[in-house]
């Protein structure tokens, strides 16, 4: 009996069981765009869908705020990860367009001057697609990237009437034969054509309810779609609805785990069954499932446990969060929390007359926790905590721009922080009662992103005004531009005529105000 019971242990252990199929997901957010309006949740989507994809078993290649070759890295590495992988995902945020029926997903650093551009500043998402086809049992797309988009009308008016036609808003239909197999699931925020919304949280109203549903125990991803797009559709009084198109054999779950005393079901493609008749090795290989299960708990029971460790603020909580998800999102902070708790208990000990809060501790009444250090101002920030945060040069320069509607002046948001930033970065956490290290923590630049919030949503509506302000003045100068052969030959009739032709002082003077007014309109 113990040598079946290896047995069976080994073959899960394996990866011959479809528990532990291969799972790969390609997962990007795009928001900080350089030569366009700027857009304030692909970055958040791609974030928390990646987190939840990894929950659910995926090996996960994530990127925010990629430039063209970071994503097609990003796409190689995918495609390498992905080849012969039981279920393989895409999932994009950001913007995108169809030109001719494809549709192209769009880098920060795209500018789409002209045709030319669309080969070397897009990538294709067929050309992803046949990288997810090799192999690949079921192949998903999820794309939220049907939003309105300022480089299309940019491109319409330099392709001109006639080619401009074969250019759609929102995207182009993806009809699931052209994906190279059966097993396909293609999912768009909005129907194809149609232009999605942003919404007014942090995440996107199609992202935000992917999210929540994705997971579901039990819940084939044909009835999690169901579920999504009528979140969607009432979440936008009925003015977004998601599109959907599948071609599968069965019910494909990713998130099934299920046991009987019969034997043993561990199934996350269609309707796979393992039958183990001994009751010990039954037993291990719930045990073995269960272990491997792990990472599929539910996401909102975690949030749940988390919450309510940081709401009583105490050791054995923030413990007991940890023994259910060591791992888990708030992982980091929880240990973080300890250490603080911990650091302060010790203090208290040593000197419980000169502690901040020791009358509370006394006194419960008082409420101990409210005088507990927060964690801004309990662990200072080291060059690693902010290594740690991952922060490319647009979060950086997001940073900056933060730190300058805070009052602290560090110059032009460039990315580079250099010794005025650093010098700002002091001030702010003087200001708040930190310890002034010039060195961001998570936890502090949490509370920035909060302290500017107000500001930087106006901030960032002022960009878009200056743009569009902009765009309106470039148009408008086109047009002049487009008469001035026909005043130019009249006043060219009037000069040979002897009429009152400017003298060239006079147009310098007069071209001089013209151009101040129309650089007035563009700069401020």
């Amino acid at each position: 009996m113990f040598t079946r019971m290896i047995a069976v242990l080994a073959i899960l252990i394996a990866g011959t069981a479809p528990a532990l199929a291969k799972r790969v997901a390609l997962v990007i957010g795009n928001g900080a765009y350089e030569h366009t309006i700027p857009l304030p949740n692909p970055s958040n989507d791609a974030e928390l869908m990646a987190a939840k994809l990894r929950s659910l078993g995926f090996e996960v290649v994530a990127g925010q705020d990629q430039t063209y070759n970071d994503m097609r890295r990003s796409v190689l590495d995918f495609a390498k990860k992905a080849y012969g992988a039981e279920i393989a995902v895409l999932f994009y945020a950001g913007h995108g367009m169809q030109v001719g029926g494809q549709n192209l997903l769009i880098p920060i650093d795209a500018k789409i001057e002209d045709e030319t551009s669309l080969d070397f500043e897009t990538i294709s998402v067929d050309f992803i697609m046949r990288q997810m086809s090799k192999d690949v049992k079921v192949q998903m797309v999820f794309l939220d990237a049907c939003r309105d988009n300022p480089l299309a009308r940019t491109l319409a008016r330099r392709m001109g009437p006639s080619r401009s036609a074969n250019l759609g808003s929102g995207l182009a239909e993806i009809k699931v034969e052209e994906t190279g197999g059966e097993g396909s699931v293609i999912a768009f925020a909005t129907s194809p054509g149609d232009v999605a919304l942003d919404g007014d949280g942090k995440n996107s109203p199609f992202t935000s309810a992917l999210i929540r549903h994705i997971d579901t125990p039990n819940a084939s991803i044909q009835t999690v779609m169901t579920r999504v797009t009528g979140d969607v559709y009432d979440a936008t009084e009925k003015r977004q609805r998601p599109w959907v198109n599948a071609s599968l054999i069965g019910e494909v779950f990713l998130n099934k785990s299920t046991a009987s005393a019969e034997g043993t079901e561990v199934a996350s493609l269609g309707t796979t069954t393992t039958t183990v008749p001994d009751q010990a090795v039954t037993n291990a290989a719930v045990s073995a499932a269960a272990t491997t299960s792990q990472p599929n708990l539910d996401w909102e029971r975690e949030k749940l446990i988390w919450e309510a460790a940081k709401s009583s603020d105490t050791v054995a909580d923030y413990k007991s969060y940890l023994a259910a998800y060591p791992k888990g999102t708030f992982a980091d902070f929880a240990r973080n929390s300890i250490k603080r708790l911990s650091n302060g208990a010790q203090v208290a000990a040593v000197n419980p007359a000169t502690t901040p809060g020791a009358a509370a501790a006394a006194n419960p009444t008082n409420g101990a926790a409210a005088s507990l250090p927060n964690p801004q101002t309990a662990i200072p920030g080291t060059a690693e905590t902010e290594a740690a945060l991952g922060w490319n040069r647009t979060a950086r320069r997001e940073v900056q721009t933060r730190l300058n509607l805070a009052g602290h002046n560090v110059g032009r948001p460039d990315g580079a922080f250099g010794p005025k930033t650093r010098a700002g970065v002091v001030a702010w956490q003087t200001q708040n009662g930190m310890v002034p290290t010039g060195f961001f923590t998570a936890a502090q630049h949490l509370l920035l992103n909060s302290q500017t919030t107000a500001q930087y949503t106006a901030y960032i509506a002022e960009i878009k005004r200056k743009q569009q302000a902009a765009a309106t003045s470039r148009s408008t100068t086109t047009r002049r531009a487009n008469t001035t052969p026909q005043r130019t030959t009249n006043t060219t009739r009037r000069t040979n005529n002897g009429g009152g032709g400017l003298n060239p002082a006079g147009a310098a003077f007069i071209g001089g105000v013209v151009g101040g007014i129309l650089g007035g309109a563009i700069g401020r």
